[in-house]
């Protein structure tokens, strides 16, 4: 996704607790602190995210509870490291997706996150790829739009980076093919300057093995 374009908390990979603090002291605090394993999904369900990091002892004591949570709640998970990332507060949390539907390929869908998403079912959905003004289009063409451009003066949040995400989204879900089975950027904070992934998963379908005639044949 960075590759594409698309902005996230500024982030490490460490592995272990003296390298979560270095980390964190460089990032800057608070930071969030997240387990990194190829068999949790969803972290936050196994113990393994820790908010609102203020200082080196938090970090270390963050450390070992997430490894101590995750490996009681899923001793079988491989846990290869840990993320520590900037947290950002502040903004308006939205949500950007990509789903393959059968008749049109990838669709992107875009809505406010959080709660609001379940509560007023407020989504704008499209076909990939498109461009950034048809992404500004779809953002202000939910029901609580006013919520993003500022709304009972709240400061407006900037529609050109939450636009430019939401279109290099579209071209990267073009792009990859049909083994892109979704993509899931909950939340993605919107701020007064600049737009930021802050969690993303992305599922894909895997390699086809080769057929036996493909067997035969080289051989």
């Amino acid at each position: 996704l960075a590759e594409a374009g698309i902005a996230a908390a500024p982030e490490r990979v460490v592995h272990d607790a003296e390298a979560a603090v270095a980390a964190a002291e460089a990032l800057g605090f608070p930071v969030v602190l997240k387990v990194v394993s190829p068999d949790i999904v969803h972290k936050s369900d196994s113990g393994g995210v820790r908010l609102n990091l203020a200082g080196a002892a938090a970090v270390r004591e963050a450390c070992d509870g997430i490894l101590a949570a995750v490996r009681e709640a899923a001793p079988a998970a491989r846990i290869t490291g840990l993320l520590v990332a900037r947290q950002l507060s502040g903004g308006v949390e939205c949500l950007m997706g990509i789903s393959r539907d059968p008749a049109f390929g990838a669709v992107a869908v875009f809505g406010l996150g959080g709660i609001f998403v379940e509560i007023l079912s407020d989504v704008a959905i499209r076909a990939c790829p498109f461009d950034e003004a048809t992404a500004r289009a779809m953002i202000l063409s939910i029901r609580a739009a006013p919520v993003l451009t500022g709304a009972r003066g709240r400061p407006p949040v900037d529609l050109d980076a939450l636009a430019r995400m939401l279109s290099r989204l579209s071209l990267f879900a073009a792009a990859a093919g049909p083994r892109l089975r979704a993509v899931d950027l909950n939340p993605v904070l919107a701020l007064p300057e600049g737009a930021y992934a802050l969690d993303a998963v992305i599922e894909i379908d895997p390699e086809p093995g080769p057929s036996p005639r493909d067997d035969e044949a080289g051989t």
